[in-house]
């Protein structure tokens, strides 16, 4: 987990303060003490920022943590980012995600430019002075640059950054968070990155997203670790395919796939901390649980989706990976 500057603390806790919350409650619930506060250059671990977030974001019941004109009730941005797992591509998802919020709310303004081989995610705030440390409009645009690298599983690179206001005090900590030329006193925010990877499909599946969720905003606070694991190559190839069963080709028909040896491709897999019957797994557990508890299919039509011989085959799988049965499983979620 990455550390985080303690401007970022101190911005969090005046979202709370201005709304009239005292914070000592929530300091004292993520480890901090107020004379920490107080030491020049101190970082704290990414798990206490976390930590405190969650809980600004359930004592304001508001997503957007007090620096818009208009609350956003908790659960908008899972609602969105479920509904956007149905895209083919990020353009896709980007694009709705954009829809989505301009139709939700008149607080925060977005546009996706295109130009040439650059696309630039345009943001304006309406009531910008809301935010004084501009602590929300800097997590804004992490939170749609680390969630498309999520959703694609790969860490996109930006180009360009530009900031509304002039160059602040935590300027270094911005070179981290957006590691890119930056350009302050603009007109808009806006993020700007290669167009290529408008055209990559997603390699998440919908229990993917539950955890993301469930730590949330962990895996936005930390940068994704490599540009191009074969893991996510691997995801995407199995989840992307035109086939309505899944299929699992050879090992040794992947590594050609990347133009490696099998011993290579084993060792690099190895090296990421997973195997081949790993990712297959993982792979087959997440589609069956989507097709059991949302599209609700037989058991017997999930195990030939699946690519299983038999049912029975389906259900000894099920239980080796969860300890219960589809059937246990559906009923529980019900």
């Amino acid at each position: 987990m990455a550390t985080v500057d303690i401007h970022y603390i101190k911005a969090v806790l005046n979202c709370a303060r201005r709304k009239g919350i005292t914070t000592d409650a929530m300091l004292d619930q993520v480890g901090i003490s107020p004379e920490q506060l107080n030491l020049p250059n101190v970082r704290f671990h990414g798990d206490q920022m976390t930590r405190l977030v969650q809980l600004v974001w359930s004592d304001l019941a508001d997503e957007f943590m007090g620096c818009t004109e208009r609350p956003c009730k908790r659960g908008v941005f899972a609602f969105m980012s479920r509904q956007s797992l149905h895209y083919e591509s990020l353009n896709s998802i980007l694009r709705y995600g954009i829809d989505f919020y301009n139709l939700v709310t008149d607080d925060i303004r977005m546009k996706l430019v295109l130009q040439g081989n650059t696309v630039t995610l345009e943001i304006e705030f309406s009531r910008a002075e809301l935010d004084p440390d501009h602590f929300f409009q800097e997590f804004w645009m992490v939170i749609w640059h680390r969630f498309c690298s999520w959703i694609i599983g790969r860490k996109i690179p930006l180009i360009q950054v530009c900031f509304t206001y002039p160059k602040p005090a935590h300027q270094n900590e911005l070179k981290y968070l957006f590691p890119c030329r930056h350009h302050f006193n603009r007109t808009l925010l806006k993020l700007s990155f290669s167009a290529e990877f408008l055209a990559l499909p997603p390699v998440r599946t919908q229990r993917d997203l539950s955890r993301f969720l469930q730590h949330s905003p962990a895996d936005l606070i930390t940068i994704p670790g490599k540009e191009v694991s074969y893991r996510a190559r691997i995801r995407s190839l199995l989840l992307n395919q035109e086939t309505e069963v899944l299929l699992c080709p050879a090992f040794e028909f992947l590594a050609k796939k990347f133009n490696i040896s099998s011993q290579t491709l084993r060792r690099k897999l190895k090296y990421e901390g997973t195997s081949y019957p790993v990712i297959k797994d993982e792979i087959r557990l997440d589609l069956a649980i989507d097709k059991l508890l949302s599209e609700k299919l037989p058991i017997s039509e999930i195990a030939r989706l699946l690519g299983f011989s038999e049912p029975r085959s389906f259900t000894r799988a099920f239980k080796h990976w969860t300890g219960q049965t589809p059937t246990q499983c559906r009923r529980q979620k019900r």
